[in-house]
């Protein structure tokens, strides 16, 4: 079987999709005051498991609803049709556990798939610090603590979802005994490794530091460990070559939110278009907006747009399930993946200019769904790789810059270090 196999049947696909476009009414109706407000709407998360989402790209055979990377994506599409940043947020767990497939043993997909599916937990995964966000080496350390086990010491930012989430997900880089870092860069990276936690886990904190200009409800505040417990089973695995080698759950959930922001508004450009007049002008007592040529021109320039940038996201996720991504450079693998991601906020930004200066100045005003829109998209480039670290890497790949990475180290010698 491929790594992206479609399992589920035409009538399960869509009854996902109809799940989802249900439940983004319910963002929808909170989404504006939850940004208002600069709050995650955790009113949703009971309504997020109650539509038994949680479980939506579990593997069949631990008990979840199977779901392949295409069918993960047009859900976070329709759901981002409700409101971007509650869907961004929740996004977040489908990202997670689409990497958790190809990062985890057996064992560790048992105790956490089981979890999600059982209890319908949400996972969180915050990956990014300070310094130098995820292209950084984890200053957040996990010291052996002589039982088999780690005392984890660190911060996180950009932890979208973290007051939603039952479990977080993280990495951290493995000291020796003493507690020192290794002073090698190569040593360093390899011992940057993945942990898995509750979040209730004594010495795992939260502050509220997301003060945005938008995506307000995503909740992406910090996630503080001081002096955690994490047992010898809280292990997820290398991070830099295990979880970037299947970063294609970051790169097309991402790209799926911002399709979904720039298809919505599209629709309520459109549809203030077709009814807006402008009164008595020079040209006439009564001008309807819409049978103003340039108005014509510019709606139809933005449906082409945003269709040829949904074509894109459809042609990657076809690509990912016929196993052609194998045939790309596998040192710029994330970057050719990020050729969807890229093309959807990108237009993501486009469209909601385009359809902010069609409406005219009553968009501009603040609460205005395409005054959101507008800012919401424009969180697009920082998510990674961003837009300028996807450029780079095709780049140098093209003009042959790029070197074969470092062997990642087994477990065992993680676990040893």
């Amino acid at each position: 079987m491929g790594k992206h196999d479609v399992v589920m049947t035409e009538a399960e696909q869509a009854d996902v999709i109809e799940r989802a476009r249900e439940l983004a009414k319910e963002f929808a109706a909170v989404g504006p005051q939850a940004d208002a407000d600069n709050r995650f709407p955790k009113e949703l998360v009971p309504l997020y498991k109650e539509a038994n989402l949680p479980a939506l790209a579990v593997p069949k055979e631990y008990g979840g609803l199977g779901a392949d990377i295409w069918t993960t994506t047009l859900v976070s599409k329709e759901l981002a049709k409700g409101d971007p940043g509650a869907a961004l947020a929740f996004n977040m767990h489908q990202t997670m556990i689409g990497i958790f497939r190809g990062l985890l043993d057996d064992a560790a997909k048992e105790r956490v798939f089981s979890q999600v599916v059982n209890e319908r937990k949400i996972v969180c995964g915050p990956f990014s610090e300070d310094r130098a966000g995820l292209s950084g080496l984890a200053d957040t350390v996990a010291i052996p603590d002589g039982r088999g086990g780690w005392r984890i010491n660190g911060k996180k930012t950009w932890a979208t979802l973290c007051q939603g989430a039952d479990i977080v997900a993280f990495n951290a880089t493995v000291t020796d005994a003493d507690g020192e870092l290794p002073e090698d860069f190569l040593e360093h990276a390899s011992r940057e490794s993945v942990f898995i936690l509750p979040m209730d886990t004594p010495g795992i904190s939260i502050k509220e530091t997301w003060d945005t200009m938008g995506m307000r409800a995503t909740g992406t505040h910090t996630v503080i460990f001081d002096d955690v417990a994490a047992p010898a089973d809280s292990y997820g695995g290398n991070f830099r070559q295990g979880l970037f080698g299947e970063f294609e759950w970051a790169s097309m959930s991402f790209a799926g939110v911002y399709q979904g922001l720039a298809e919505k508004a599209y629709t309520e450009c459109r549809e203030i278009l077709k009814k807006k007049t402008l009164g008595a002008t020079m040209e006439g007592k009564d001008v309807a907006l819409k049978g103003v040529g340039f108005v014509q021109y510019g709606l139809g320039k933005l449906l082409l747009e945003t269709q040829a940038a949904a074509r894109t996201l459809e042609a990657t996720g076809k690509i990912l399930i016929e196993g052609r991504d194998a045939e790309w450079d596998p040192i710029a693998r994330t970057a050719w993946l990020d050729v969807a991601k890229v093309t959807s906020t990108e237009n993501a930004i486009r469209a909601t200019d385009a359809a902010l200066r069609l409406v005219g100045g009553q968009a501009f005003r603040r609460g205005h769904v395409l005054e959101r829109l507008y800012r919401d998209a424009r969180a697009g480039p920082f998510h990674p790789l961003t837009t300028d670290q996807a450029y780079d890497l095709l780049g140098r790949s093209e003009l042959g810059l790029l070197a074969a990475p470092e062997p990642a180290p087994t477990d065992e010698q993680v676990v040893a270090a």
